[in-house]
């Protein structure tokens, strides 16, 4: 009986915790202590006017972007216990002390304190554990006295409840407080209202909200109370809480709450207070107790554990579904049928009624490959067969080892069509219900994928040996016609599919489209471009009604018409990498809702709302920007831009955040450095963007941001100048110039003394040849008139020893004349004698060669011209000119001729004709021209 007893509550705990382990969650982010850099528990949690976060960490204050954490010590290295940010300040209370955080041009937080102004009002040991804002004041709460802090005058006033304050809660309606003695008060006006008196509550309050124009509180184990005209009435809500303890709660933005508690996590509950979610450190929580809550303006709620931070997507479109235990496995088909959920794994075909835990269907245990309704009946495709499912229960209608897919066949209503480990096969539909009809003949290759078209033409891409299509005779009973397509050739984890009245393959090498039974499939360039590139990881398609579906690196991507064209067009829903964790080529995506996708994965699966995939308004920010110089620590830069780096830090690194913290869906960033380049980078995730030893100059760092399908509002700007170096400055270039002036004027100065000097050698050196060479003209003219001296000596000479021998001789004539006139007595014989020694005497010849040698003296080259000019003339037409060169007339030639003058004459005349002188040009002239 004891036994019973106890057994009774562990199997109901065994059953909630199934039925819990059968949630499909919220996303859940965990920020271990390493992560951010701090101490392990985390007290309060807020958000600024930019959606950054700001926690209250045993540590100190700690700031997180979306992107990068920072932490602020705290003033007096004491625990954080509260953070609010009001406009641009973050408030913060620790232990004897409160105050404000501002930011500073660099980005980086000043502390200013508040309390020194009233230190002698701070009671001992005092920690201010909540900081809420109220009537535009902002109130520090400790555990004995509130402070209210007025940001526009700067006042702060105290006031300090007898009785003490456990803690404050902010309601439209006004602010309320509880006491050590479980009372709880109104503070209105400055003035303190009781509404429980001490004692009235029956344990510790830690929530309250308001209904219907009543509060309701929830203590933290003695359950939930509504406040009423004659005290607090016990409301029976959040049975699962019982037995909990409840440390923190929240009423979340669209409804129900949100309850932490100690070593128990978190629970979450709609607005009629069931159970919506309970997680915990097993499904995700940093650790089991939850001491802060905060649901910031994009509705993620922030969990701050003992031992961590957790962030949780109330308003993902994702659920995730994992299978922690194993029991489920990989799921590779699912199906929603008849109001259940089927999911078929690696260990079996499950199901789950509404709300209900996933249940294995008796005799389904092994590989379950595919799920089709069809007819009002849903198969599944088993490795050992088909089987037909009825709500729960499962029947083996073919016992064909490895059903692959079904297809259903046109004009044949009950017939359907089987890809298996071995070819295809028909099922029927009987009165008795569906049965294995027949095998097909004729083909027995693994036809895993397949496609039927009208008029009994079907498609089979088997992963090792490519595509085949088979034609079917009328009654689906062998194969008439086989052919082996050449194109596309075989690719690992490559997909066929028949979409919108077309098949489509897909591999690594692009999309292709059948063309018809004969040419096979042609590749699509318009879908193939869309496609390719490193994004691929498997060709599994999967067709709904309007989309084409398929999984790539960066998520899910699908091909769908457009409203204004025809073709079909590439829309992609960006995801984390490895969400997606199902094996390659197995990957499978259901419909199981109007517009709900399920994806199965290696532990479960998860749901995707399309619709609500991100398009929230977003803005980028630029959170810092260092330089940095050698190996020297980085030097902070004010975020307003415009200043000027110098050139030995020109190592900067610029750090981007969007503030959003969706576990899924992650910002992209693409950017450009104007000045180095006008061209856009590549998308990435990156969030720190280093540029290393950049030249000077001015630059403009651009920067723009995609989250999930939507940009950022805004583009970052951020000019700067990298200064230039000593020796590029400006004074250093006026140094320049001025040292190169001064140097060109010192080598000119140089050079033009240089070729001065140089000149001046060489005008000496001139003058000097010039000199020589004058005197050596001097002396070879002085040499030639020498020689012509010489010659006209040696000439003069000669015509002086002539002259001399013709003297001799006619003195040698005239005196034999003589001896001869003396010696004859005969005077005729006397003159006889004497005309013979005359004759003798007078040669011809040898008179011409005396004259001509005395002629050629005179004038040397006139007889080479005259030869020249009349090569054909006589040595006596040569005389006649030596005569007439003379200027002698023909009464003068004719004695040295010894002819008559007439003769002379005939002679011109011959010498004129030869010469072929004309009439009017005299032929002494002629002569004297030569």
């Amino acid at each position: 009986m004891l036994v019973v007893r106890l057994l009774g509550p562990v199997l109901l705990l065994l059953a909630f915790h199934l039925r819990a382990a059968a949630q499909e969650l919220p996303p859940v982010t965990r920020f271990e202590p390493a992560t951010y850099g701090a101490g392990s528990q985390n007290w309060m949690v807020g958000q600024d006017e930019d959606r950054f976060i700001y926690v209250a960490n045993n540590d100190g204050l700690l700031e997180y972007n979306g992107a990068q954490w920072h932490r602020y010590p705290s003033p007096n290295e004491s625990i954080l216990r509260s953070v609010l940010s009001v406009g641009d300040r973050v408030y913060t209370g620790s232990y004897m002390e409160f105050g404000y955080w501002e930011r500073e041009a660099t980005g980086r937080l000043l502390y200013r304190s508040l309390s020194e102004g009233v230190a002698t009002q701070l009671l001992p040991d005092e920690q201010f554990w909540s900081i809420l804002v109220y009537d535009e004041a902002v109130i520090f709460q400790s555990l004995q006295q509130f402070f209210l802090y007025r940001p526009e005058s700067g006042a702060l006033v105290v006031l300090r409840p007898g009785g003490g304050i456990t803690k404050t809660f902010r309601l439209r309606n006004g602010l309320y407080f509880t006491g050590p003695e479980r009372g709880l008060y109104a503070l209105e006006g400055g003035q303190i209202r009781t509404l429980l008196p001490p004692g009235s509550a029956s344990a510790p309050i830690v929530h309250l909200w308001e209904e219907d124009g009543q509060l309701v509180y929830q203590t933290d184990t003695a359950g939930t109370f509504v406040l009423g005209e004659d005290g607090p009435e016990s409301l029976d809500r959040f049975p699962f809480l019982r037995g909990k303890r409840i440390y923190s709660a929240l009423a979340l933005q669209r409804g129900g709450h949100a309850f932490g508690t100690i070593s128990n996590g978190l629970y979450l509950t709609d607005d009629g207070g069931n159970l919506l979610h309970h997680i915990d450190q097993v499904k995700g929580l940093t650790n089991n107790t939850v001491l802060s809550l905060f649901q910031d303006a994009q509705s993620n709620l922030w969990a701050g554990s003992d031992n961590g931070l957790n962030c949780i997507n109330l308003p993902s479109p994702i659920r995730k579904y994992t299978d922690r235990s194993g029991r489920v496995g990989t799921v590779y088909a699912a199906a929603r049928h008849a109001g259940r959920l089927y999911l078929g794994s690696n260990q079996g075909l499950f199901v789950r009624e509404s709300g209900g835990e996933f249940t294995l269907i008796p005799g389904t245990r092994g590989q379950v490959w595919s799920l089709f309704a069809y007819g009002g009946q849903l198969f599944a495709g088993h490795d050992s067969g088909t089987f037909a499912i009825t709500g729960g229960t499962a029947r083996l209608i073919a016992d064909l080892p490895g059903t692959w897919t079904f297809q259903s066949v046109p004009g044949h209503p009950d017939w359907l069509l089987q890809g298996n480990y071995r070819g295809l096969s028909v099922l029927e539909r009987g009165p008795e219900g569906w049965r294995l009809r027949n095998a097909v003949e004729g083909f027995d290759l693994s036809a895993r994928y397949l496609v039927l078209r009208p008029g009994g033409d079907a498609y089979v891409s088997h992963e090792y040996r490519g595509v085949y299509g088979l034609r079917l005779d009328p009654d689906y009973r062998r194969v008439t016609d086989v052919q082996h397509y050449e194109q596309p050739a075989k690719g690992k984890n490559a997909g066929l599919a028949a979409f919108q009245d077309s098949v489509y393959y897909y591999s690594r090498e692009g999309i292709f489209v059948l063309r018809d039974f004969r040419s096979g499939f042609v590749r699509s360039p318009h879908l193939s471009e869309q496609v390719t590139g490193e994004g691929y990881v498997s060709g599994r398609l999967n067709a709904t009604d309007e989309r084409l579906w398929f999984v790539h690196a960066d998520g899910l991507g699908y091909f769908q018409r457009g409203a204004l064209r025809e073709s079909l067009g590439r829309a992609d829903i960006a995801l984390a990498a490895g969400l997606i964790d199902a094996p390659l080529g197995y990957e499978n995506i259901t419909p199981i809702g109007r517009d709900t996708l399920l994806i199965g994965t290696a532990d479960g699966y998860l749901t995707l709302a399309r619709a609500a995939v991100p398009l929230q308004r977003h803005e980028l920010y630029l959170t810092g920007v260092s330089s940095q110089s050698g190996q020297e620590a980085s030097q902070v830069l004010d975020l307003t831009g415009g200043g000027s780096v110098p050139y030995a830090a020109r190592n900067l690194a610029f750090s981007l955040a969007v503030p959003d913290y969706s576990k899924y869906f992650h910002p992209q960033y693409q950017y450009r450095l104007r000045g180095l380049t006008d061209t856009w980078s590549e998308w990435t995730e990156e969030t720190t963007l280093r540029f290393p030893t950049l030249s000077y100059g001015n630059y403009v760092l651009e920067a723009r941001s995609v989250l999930g399908r939507r940009m950022s509002e805004n583009t970052v700007a951020y000019p700067f100048t990298v200064a230039r170096p000593w020796y590029a400055s400006y004074p250093a270039i006026l140094l320049y110039l001025l040292g190169a002036a001064a140097l060109t004027f010192l080598l000119h100065r140089s050079y033009t003394g240089y070729y001065r000097k140089k000149q001046r050698l060489w005008q000496v050196e001139k003058e000097r040849a010039m000199a020589a060479r004058q005197r050596q003209a001097e002396l070879e003219v002085a040499r030639l008139n020498n020689e012509r001296l010489q010659e006209d000596i040696e000439a003069k000479n000669r015509e002086a020893a002539l002259s001399t021998m013709n003297l001799v001789k006619k003195n040698e004539l005239l005196q034999q004349i003589k001896d001869e006139l003396l010696a004859s007595r005969d005077p005729q014989k006397n003159i006889r004698e004497v005309v013979k020694t005359i004759d003798r005497n007078i040669d011809e010849a040898e008179t011409w060669e005396l004259f001509r040698d005395a002629f050629e003296n005179a004038d040397r080259d006139f007889f080479k011209k005259v030869k020249e000019r009349h090569p054909d003339l006589t040595p006596n037409d040569l005389k006649l000119c030596a005569y007439l060169r003379l200027n002698l007339s023909s009464k003068e030639i004719a004695p040295m001729l010894n002819i008559s003058p007439r003769s002379v004459e005939v002679k011109r005349y011959r010498l004129r004709k030869k010469m072929g002188l004309e009439r009017d040009t005299g032929l002494t002239e002629y002569i004297l021209d030569i």
